[in-house]
C-alpha cells in the first residue's frame, strides 16, 4: 500500500527511456519524480504526442525527503536532521565549484516548498506566461506564489507547478455504522461515545492536533497553541477515544473489522473504498488538511533558454485537459486543473465550501514546532 507518511511517498523506480529502448540515449529533459504521482499512461502519451520536448528521462525517488536531499546535495549544502524537526546548516559549498545539477525538474511537496525557497535550492519560474496557468484554480496559484522568504505572497514570484493533490479523510465501516444508525460527517464525531476505542489516528502531530484545531474552528497552521485554552482538554478527551496511532498499517484493522473507523490520507483510502464495498469515506465538513505535489526547478547559476522552453512545455503538457484526466484516472491523487475537477468522482464530496475551509499544511516557525512537539510528547 502506497501512502503518505511525514509528507513523504514510498515508490519504486522507472525510467521511460529504458522502457522504450534498451540502448543508451542522450536525454533532452531529466526529471526526478515520485512514481505514482504521474501515471505511465501519461509518460507514454508525452513521448508519443508531445515530441517537441524530446526524450524525457524520469528518475523516481523513494520519498519526498530523498528529493529534498538531492536538492541539498546539488547545492553543496550539508543537512542536519533532528527528530521531528528540520534544521539546516549554513551553506557549505565546495571550493570554487558551481553546483552540479542532475535534473531539470523535480517533484516537491508543498510542505517542503518554503524550506527549499529559504535555502535557495530552487528558483522561480514564469508559469504565468502559459495559457494553461489560467486553468489552475486560484487556490493553487496562490499556493506557489511566494516571496523570497518562502511566505505566501500574492505579489511574489511563482515557485512551482502543482500537478496533483489530495487530503486527509475519514474511512469507516458501513456495517458497523448501520448498527449505530448514523454515519460520520465531521471531526467532532470522533468524540462520540459510540466510537470509544474503535478507531485509529495518524501518528502525526500536525495531522492529529490539526483535526482538533479544525474542530475548534482554527487552521491546521495555527502557530500559538498556548493561546487555545480548550485545546488540552479536547486532546485528553480524544486520547480516551482512539484505539491506536499509526501511519503505515492503519487500514488493515479496518478491513478486518477490528476498528470501525480510520483517519488517513486519500491516497491510501480511495483505493480501499474502490476495492471494499463495505468501506466508505467522507471528507469532514469543517475542512481537512491538504497536500500537493509540485514541479519545481532546481536553482542553477545559468539557464539555457532552450532547456527552459522544454521545462515550460512539459508543465504545459501536464496542465492540459487530457493529461489532467489521466492523472485523475490512473493515480490516487487529483489534478488541480479546474475543468477536470468538475467531472472527477473521486472528489465529489470535496465541495468548494469544504475546500475553502481546508488548509495546505505549511512549515511553522521553530517556536511553534516546539509547542506542537511538546504537547504531542506530553500526551503520548
Amino acid at each position: 500500500m502506497v501512502n503518505r507518511r511525514s509528507f513523504l511517498w514510498g515508490i519504486s523506480s522507472l525510467t521511460l527511456a529504458s522502457m522504450l529502448s534498451g540502448c543508451e540515449k542522450k536525454y533532452d529533459l531529466n526529471i526526478a519524480q515520485l512514481q505514482g504521482s504521474i501515471p505511465i499512461q501519461l509518460i507514454v502519451a508525452l513521448q508519443q504526442e508531445f515530441q517537441k520536448i524530446g526524450i524525457v528521462n524520469f528518475q523516481p525517488q523513494s520519498t519526498l525527503k530523498d528529493i529534498y536531499d538531492l536538492l541539498l546535495t546539488w547545492q553543496g549544502k550539508n543537512k542536519i536532521r533532528e527528530k521531528n524537526q528540520l534544521s539546516f546548516a549554513l551553506p557549505n559549498f565546495s571550493e570554487n565549484k558551481s553546483p552540479v545539477i542532475a535534473d531539470d525538474l523535480v517533484t516537491l511537496g508543498n510542505y517542503w516548498l518554503n524550506l527549499a525557497i529559504v535555502e535557495k535550492l530552487i528558483e522561480p519560474v514564469e508559469l504565468n506566461k502559459l495559457e494553461t496557468w489560467q486553468n489552475l484554480p486560484l487556490e493553487f496559484q496562490n499556493l506557489v506564489t511566494r516571496n523570497d522568504q518562502g511566505k505566501l505572497d500574492n505579489k511574489g514570484k511563482i515557485w512551482g507547478a502543482p500537478y496533483r493533490w489530495g487530503c486527509a479523510m475519514i474511512a469507516y465501516r458501513n456495517d458497523k455504522f448501520a448498527e449505530l444508525g448514523w454515519q460520520p460527517q465531521d471531526w467532532h464525531d470522533l468524540w462520540k461515545k459510540d466510537l470509544t476505542r474503535k478507531f485509529s489516528l495518524l501518528n502525526q502531530p500536525r495531522e492529529t492536533l490539526g483535526l482538533i484545531l479544525k474542530k475548534l474552528g482554527y487552521s491546521y497552521n495555527f502557530e500559538d497553541l498556548n493561546t487555545i485554552s480548550e485545546l488540552k482538554s479536547e486532546w485528553i478527551a480524544l486520547q480516551k477515544q482512539v484505539k491506536f496511532y499509526d501511519n503505515t498499517n492503519y487500514l488493515q484493522p479496518l478491513i478486518l473489522g477490528d476498528t470501525w473507523l480510520a483517519v488517513g490520507w486519500s491516497t491510501d483510502i480511495l483505493p480501499l473504498v474502490k476495492q471494499y464495498k463495505n468501506i466508505s469515506a467522507v471528507i469532514p465538513k469543517s475542512g481537512t488538511s491538504l497536500w500537493a505535489d509540485i514541479w519545481v526547478k532546481p536553482r542553477q547559476d545559468k539557464n539555457n533558454p532552450q532547456q527552459l522552453e522544454k521545462i515550460y512545455d512539459f508543465i504545459d503538457f501536464c496542465w492540459q485537459e487530457k493529461s489532467a484526466k489521466q492523472i485523475n484516472l490512473f493515480t490516487n491523487g487529483v489534478s488541480p486543473i479546474e475543468s477536470s475537477l468538475k467531472s472527477n468522482s473521486k472528489i465529489v464530496q470535496m465541495s468548494s465550501d469544504v475546500f475553502a475551509k481546508s488548509d495546505f499544511i505549511e512549515t511553522l516557525p521553530s517556536a511553534s514546532v516546539k509547542q506542537y512537539e511538546q504537547l504531542w510528547k506530553n500526551m503520548q
